[in-house]
This record gives C-alpha cells, structure tokens and sequence, in this order.
C-alpha cells in the first residue's frame, strides 16, 4: 500500500512538473498553453497575410517581418513553427478557442482584449511620423489620400496650421512626389519612414505624430509561454535581431525601383 501511495504521488509530481514551473516566490503557475507547444513539438501562429510587410503570401507561403520574428522565436523554444491565416476581426476569439498559440500579424496592443490575452513588450512602433529634407518650414505636406496620414492632415489643417495637403492614391506615387520634391514634407507610418531614409539619407525625422505599438498576443492562460516571449523579444533587441529583420522587409516597403523626375 505504501509502495502504490509513494507511485500516485511521484506521478503526480512528475504531472506537474511537466506543466508548471515552480516561480522565486514559492507558487506554481500553470500554462495548458506552453505544455500544449511543448507537447506536440510545435508552435501554432495566427496571422492576417494582408499586413505587408509585416505580414503577407509569397509563392502559398507565410512571409513578412513578423513571420520570420514568430519562425525565430519558435526556434528559441525548440520546436517547428505552423502558420495558421486568420482574419483580425477573428484572431482574438480563435485564439481564445486554442485554433493557434500566438497571433503574429502587426497587433497594435488592444487593453481591452487584456480579460483574453497577453500581450508581448513592443516590438514596433508604427506610428505617424513627419519627414522633411529640408529645414524650412514644410508647407506642402503630401499623404496617401484616405489614408491615417490624411486624416492627420486635415486635423492639423482644422488646427489652424498653415500647411497645404498634396495626395497621393498610393505610396509609390507619394514617394516620387517627395523624391522629386514636389512636397516638402510628407506624413506617413514608422514602417515607412525607414524605407524612405533607407532610399534618401538627407531625409529626417522632424516629429512623431502617433504611437502604435506593435505586440505578439498569447492567450491568457499562457503566462510562461508569455514570459519566454518577453525573453525572445529582449535577447533578439540585443543580439540585432530586430535591426535585421527591419532591414530585410521595410527597407522593401516602397514599391518600384528608382524614381525618374520630370527634366531628368
């Protein structure tokens, strides 16, 4: 009898130590989430493919800056990576029935959802940012029409400030206003503007206009796999990482090759 207690309680043991980890402070905290990656070898990733160029299909494939984080931080866990598309408006309740571990798809951090989700530091901001060349006052200041940049726009216009808005119908039209100097400025996301200095090293950053923090989302019931994330996250900023990743797809966000001016 003794022999059959001392085996329940050694497998018992054995069952949580599987699925918890003991923390400095004495408790346990169990993650299903974690034990669930662990236990079928393999990370199950939600994504929009229509958030170029964190997100995006190249050849039926998963591609972008986010792809390749999930991929790596996958790797740092030791297990295969399975990228699952998803729509944004769905990801939260699909996350939250278990369709997929972690929702990788340039999520702008949502407190809300905080009673469903965890939410990873921020990775990116791709707020508004003003860029200029020049250091006079920029009065012609060209956005994206309909875009978040033109609704800035008009705002600063409504405010008061003396700038006249020039549109664009896309971003490739935008960056040859601005190549051109057409525009003195322009209003456009984070993501972009490391593009457009990538293209141009005369071109400055004048003013951030918004914050939208990028994060990676786990569910709730997922605190160490939460934790791992966070980790990742840290070791990949210090290592250069994320300098690379940034390097290898918004450096491409502007589509086109070399912009030919009027006179040229």
């Amino acid at each position: 009898m003794i022999q059959r207690a001392s085996l329940i309680v050694l497998i018992i043991y054995t069952f949580v130590i599987v699925i918890s980890e003991i923390q400095p402070t004495g408790g346990i905290v169990v993650d299903p989430v974690l034990t669930r990656v662990r236990t079928r070898d393999q990370l199950r990733v939600g994504y929009d493919p229509g958030s170029l160029p964190f997100t995006t299909m190249i050849n039926n494939q998963a591609a972008g800056h986010d792809i390749d984080l999930a991929t790596k931080f996958a790797d740092a866990l030791g297990v295969t990576v399975l990228f699952v598309p998803t729509g944004l408006d769905a990801a939260y309740d699909e996350l939250q029935q278990g369709h997929f571990d972690m929702i990788a798809s340039a999520m702008p951090y949502a407190p809300e959802q905080g009673w469903r989700a965890r939410f990873s530091t921020v990775y990116f901001d791709d707020g508004l940012v003003l860029l200029q060349r020049q250091s006079v006052p920029a009065m012609r200041i060209g956005v994206v029409f309909g875009a978040d940049a033109d609704t800035m726009l008009r705002r600063m216009q409504h405010e008061g400030q003396p700038v006249t808005p020039v549109y664009a119908e896309t971003t490739a039209e935008l960056w040859r206003l601005f190549a051109c100097d057409a525009v003195d400025a322009v209003i456009v996301e984070e993501s972009l503007a490391w593009a457009m200095q990538a293209r141009d090293a005369s071109i400055r950053r004048v003013e951030a206009l918004s914050y939208v923090p990028y994060v990676l989302v786990v569910p709730y019931d997922a605190p160490l796999l939460h934790e791992e994330l966070n980790r990742f996250l840290k070791n990949a900023d210090d290592d250069g990482t994320r300098v690379a990743l940034r390097q290898k797809w918004l450096v491409g966000a502007i589509p086109g090759s070399p912009v030919q001016c009027s006179g040229n």
